[in-house]
């Protein structure tokens, strides 16, 4: 795809300045249109229906090119390098614990993360650290599943609904969602929310197995378990900026 529309740096598509994140081509067969969306954490994203002209792309990407250099900015203002580097402490703000993260080497051994007290130890092959966050994703997800799954099965006895199944995993776009099957999957990334937000979210997909849509009967739902949504819903919105990169799905490191 980069080489089909390569012309486009030519033409503006990619930034002037190195430091703004480049806007991503992806070919997708599935796509009726072209797309342009923010995936979190920092990557901006242009969605190209297979067999698109060259010449339609390039004109949608200069028809919007406002609302990219405003997303490049909006981005730039959330995110900086820093984030990028592995970090030194977690704050999981949704159970109130926090370790401080001591980094060791053991060339025969995979990587893995061990729990010691209020310090995480997390061993790779070498001093580079390298495979240290997808070792970190994977504690995350343990523990999210651990805390998540037992607290929306609470809240479902509020409401009145139980899921068929409970999934945790990282999602690169969605902090939950609720299958026509009953099954819920909740993001793990929910662990650095504050814990009301977190049970708004639970609340949330527990009330599309009342309703599977977003009609009133489902928001009277909504309000119904928690009548201060609309501000928690807001806050939802916002919180991706509040998501450190390493536990970003397929985040890499710049």
């Amino acid at each position: 795809m980069t080489e089909q529309f390569g012309l486009f740096d030519a033409r503006g598509l990619q930034p002037a300045d190195a430091a703004a994140p480049p806007l991503c081509v992806r070919e997708s067969r599935r796509a009726r249109r072209l797309t342009l969306r923010v995936l979190p954490p920092h990557t901006l994203e242009l969605v190209v229906p297979h067999g698109a002209r060259a010449a339609d792309v390039a004109a949608f990407v200069h028809r919007h090119r406002r609302w990219i250099e405003r997303a490049r900015r909006e981005i730039a203002s959330h995110y900086s390098l820093a984030q990028d580097r592995l970090p030194t402490r977690i704050a999981l703000r949704a159970i109130d614990q926090s370790w401080l993260v001591r980094y060791e080497s053991e060339p025969q051994a995979p990587p893995r993360v061990r729990v010691l007290g209020d310090e995480l130890e997390v061993r790779t092959r070498d001093a580079s650290n390298r495979g240290a966050d997808a070792a970190l994703r994977a504690w995350l997800c343990d523990q999210a599943s651990y805390h998540l799954t037992p607290w929306v099965l609470r809240e479902a006895d509020l409401v009145g609904r139980r899921p068929s199944r409970v999934q945790v995993r990282l999602q690169r776009t969605r902090w939950g969602s609720c299958s026509s099957s009953g099954t819920l999957s909740l993001n793990a990334a929910l662990m650095f929310l504050a814990p009301a937000v977190v049970r708004y979210l639970l609340i949330h997909e527990l009330c599309h197995l009342i309703s599977l849509n977003h009609s009133q009967r489902f928001w009277d739902a909504v309000e119904r378990f928690e009548p201060n949504y609309e501000a928690l819903d807001r806050q939802l919105t916002e919180a991706w900026a509040d998501i450190p990169v390493w536990a970003h799905p397929d985040a890499r490191r710049r």
